[in-house]
């Protein structure tokens, strides 16, 4: 009796256990519920809620709280500025006089290739004097340098005046570009596809993927892989003097760029996201795909720490493989939690081979008993 009592307990146990099998489960809250002040927000893959416009949201306004972020938008400038190149301080400035070496080049074959701008903006020519040149065209100096020479030893002079180096004007290029350093802006636009070109093109290593700008204290981040699929002109980003430009490296992006597959799957663990990119059908595929014995294809998940007070929960139901479709479409964010949940055949399976050898060791202990009793009363 007591035999049958304790199996039927153990069966019970069993039979109502699913819920308490040795491993994760996943426990779907309700939709804008509040746990421990955070938010969290369900959405269905197989509807086509992606959720996209909300956490996009959601984490523009949180990158705002650590970092300024600037729209890209901001960078397209629909009119090339007035290619007038003004001259700045530590720029060459040539001028030449026509039929008057003398005065053209005074050092002879010793005379560089123009004079230099002073830190103040100032330049000298002989009997022209002292001249501000900073803020000027090479037009309008030509015209000051005429007036001078004409008022005191030249009769209409004949006087060029060109900028032959410029340094006044610079932008600055680092990470993986072949030519790292500073690049000076001359009369031509310095949009960025002149920028990456003056500075040798990408490395090997570059990932195009995460390409920054950082301009008055905003950083604004590019992906130039997928730019020229979208409406922003890549060749109408117009770099400005003293921006600077960075251009981030594989190796430094992917231990940002990953996302974690867990539960039952073939193989659980990270799986790293090609130049920030990677579908949830691709970090499936990656792990081996859904554990045949053990996996519920109805509870694919994907978590999203969307912000510090947010998390949204994606859910797919892949029993019907065209939900597959929606899987490939649906693209993942870095640091998400992709979990497969367990069906409660493999659950019960899990927990009866828990339980199991304790019913067997019991049963076995009480059958010993008995026939221990049974030889006792036999004597």
């Amino acid at each position: 009796m007591r035999l049958k009592l304790l199996l039927g307990c153990a069966m019970a146990v069993l039979f109502c256990g699913c819920s308490a099998g040795p491993h994760m489960r996943m426990e779907i809250p309700e939709d804008s519920v509040e746990y421990n002040g955070i938010k969290f927000f369900l959405h269905d893959i197989n509807s086509g809620d992606f959720g996209q416009t909300e956490t996009a949201t959601a984490v523009a306004a949180a990158a705002a709280d650590t970092m300024q972020m600037g729209d890209v938008k901001d960078l397209i400038s629909d009119s090339m500025p007035n290619l007038e190149y003004r001259i700045g301080p530590l720029d060459m400035v040539q001028v030449v006089v026509w039929e008057h070496p003398e005065l053209t080049s005074p050092m002879g074959q010793y005379q560089p290739a123009g004079q230099k701008v002073t830190t103040e903006g100032k330049l000298f020519y002989p009997y022209a004097g002292e001249l501000q040149a900073a803020g000027l065209t090479a037009q309008e100096l030509r015209t000051e340098i005429t007036k001078r020479l004409s008022d005191k030893i030249l009769n209409d002079p004949q006087v060029d005046v060109r900028v032959t180096g410029y340094n006044s004007l610079k932008i600055f290029v680092s990470g993986e570009v072949k030519k790292p350093g500073y690049i000076a802006i001359d009369e031509m636009p310095m949009t960025l596809p002149v920028a990456l070109a003056e500075a040798g093109g990408f490395t090997e290593d570059a990932d195009l993927s995460l390409i920054q700008i950082r301009r008055d204290g905003k950083v604004y981040n590019l992906d130039y892989t997928s730019i020229f699929a979208s409406d922003l002109p890549v060749d109408k980003i117009l770099l400005k003097p003293s921006d600077q430009l960075y251009v981030s490296s594989k190796l430094e992006t992917q231990m940002n760029n990953r996302v974690f597959v867990l539960g039952e799957v073939q193989r659980t663990g990270v799986v790293d996201m090609m130049n920030g990119k990677l579908s949830l059908i691709d970090a499936l595929a990656t792990s081996g795909g859904l554990d045949a014995v053990n996996a519920s294809a109805r509870s694919v998940y994907v978590i999203r720490n969307t912000n510090q007070d947010r998390v949204d929960v994606f859910h797919l139901d892949a029993k019907n493989a065209m939900a597959l479709a929606m899987a490939d479409r649906f693209d993942l964010n870095a640091h998400d939690v992709v979990y497969v949940d367990a069906s409660d055949l493999a659950t019960w399976n899990r927990l009866f081979g828990l339980i199991w050898p304790s019913v067997n060791a019991t049963y076995n202990g009480i059958n010993a008993a008995r026939n221990v009793r049974l030889l006792i009363r036999g004597k």
